[in-house]
């Protein structure tokens, strides 16, 4: 029986999300306003580099709405919050398929669930979303709009159809690799000055 490209997606990714995880330990930067404008202007930079490449795959797919799910508008307003401006694109690599543009999206959906984590435990420590805004981008609509890209990506890769899957899955292992890189050697580098 063919798997779906959800489970192909969590499984052939995890090691790749856990080590982005760990390496970037989020809540250890959301504690000081240095750490949050450091990770704002990360961010930015991480969808910034994501958004180009995929908006040529993803603007017209139907269903999708892609363009309300750019994060650009919060990460520059979070930008404003702070005094900052917009700093350079991560480099991304070009997604080669819509596949290969679904899997890239699937890592940035993915975090809009992550974000609800990281909110929910922010508040409960009586600390507010000051600046990090894009953590929480969709609100009470993460849960339909997470279910809506899933459907448009169960289309887009049946399993009947295992190489879009395995486009997708590809898609998110680089795209994971280029969030790790991004996001996590300054981390790396300002730990070890």
């Amino acid at each position: 029986m063919p798997v779906d490209v959800l489970t192909r997606l969590r499984t052939e990714t995890r090691s790749s999300h856990q080590a982005l995880e760990a390496d970037l330990d989020i809540f250890s930067h959301l504690a000081s306003d240095a750490g949050r404008r450091r990770l704002v202007g990360l961010f930015h930079g991480l969808h910034a580099g994501a958004e180009a490449a995929l908006g040529p795959w993803l603007s017209a797919l139907p269903d999708l709405d892609y363009d309300a799910r750019r994060r650009q508008p919060l990460l520059d307003r979070d930008l404003a919050w702070f005094g900052d401006r917009a700093p350079a694109a991560c480099p991304m690599p070009d997604p080669a398929s819509e596949g290969e543009a679904l899997g890239l999206l699937y890592v940035l959906e993915g975090s809009t669930l992550g974000g609800q984590v990281i909110r929910k435990r922010l508040l409960a420590d009586g600390r507010t979303l000051d600046g990090v805004s894009f953590l929480d981008p969709y609100g009470d609509q993460t849960g339909p709009r997470w279910k809506g890209f899933l459907a448009v990506l169960g289309r887009a890769c049946p399993p009947d159809r295992p190489a879009a899957g395995q486009a997708a899955v590809r898609g998110a292992v680089r795209g994971f690799a280029a969030a790790r890189e991004w996001l996590c050697a300054p981390v790396r580098q300002e730990a070890c000055a």
